[in-house]
């Protein structure tokens, strides 16, 4: 873990001072990860998969992948063979794009903040996506920041549809049947209620009685 925690800073050129601001996570606590004193729960590996916008196999797994430069040999060839090499790449880029592509339906916009709900009937398009996370089979616009620094404003989240998820996953759910919002979901089984949880701190939870809230799908990070 701490490894791949070295080697996508230095990629991506993030200090542990930047990674602790943008993450609000204490300084200590990244330098321990950074040196393998102590190991991120999983909800902190998913913030940080998400930072860097890989997967959370790529921090927690061991890696042999060697990155191959091509741009060294390319410059030496002459304009034609340049061509030629070009055409070749384009080619097996399509052609690998096409076999991990994956068509599903694609709504928006559903809002992070449930202060910006959108009302009313949502746009559903399909949509092909060159990656899909495994058991996703719906795709969503986020609107709003309440999600952030998990999910960013504006982006799009895989989900499965379900009817239900466990207390603490993150769902699109349904408000008294007005508007759908991004939260993570804690259930109040004795006083039958939802708390709609943000990630970003400067959002209050909000708490409602159970039969308001509608789950309409388990979000896949």
């Amino acid at each position: 873990m701490a490894e791949n925690l070295n080697y996508y800073m230095k990629k991506n050129n993030v200090s542990r001072n930047k990674l602790s601001d943008d993450l609000n996570i204490s300084y200590t606590t990244i330098r321990d990860w950074v040196k393998a004193k102590t190991y991120p729960r999983i909800d902190k590996i998913e913030i940080l998969a998400n930072y860097f916008n890989i997967d959370k196999s790529d921090l927690v797994e061991k890696s042999y992948k060697t990155e191959l430069s091509i741009q060294p040999i390319f410059g030496k060839l002459n304009p034609d063979r340049q061509t030629k090499v070009y055409k070749y790449a384009k080619q097996q880029l399509d052609e690998q794009e096409s076999l991990n592509s994956k068509i599903i339906p694609l709504v928006g916009k559903t809002a992070a903040n449930p202060t910006v709900l959108e009302y009313g009937d949502v746009d559903i398009e399909q949509h092909s996506f060159s990656h899909v996370p495994e058991g996703a089979d719906c795709a969503i616009y986020i609107q709003g920041d309440s999600m952030e620094p998990l999910i960013k404003d504006g982006s799009i989240v895989f989900y499965k549809r379900q009817e239900d998820v466990e207390s603490g996953e993150i769902a699109v759910v349904e408000i008294n049947g007005d508007g759908a919002t991004c939260k993570r979901v804690i259930k109040d089984y004795e006083n039958r209620q939802i708390i709609l949880r943000s990630a970003n701190d400067r959002y209050d939870d909000r708490i409602l009685h159970d039969e308001k809230v509608r789950i309409i799908g388990k979000v896949i990070l």
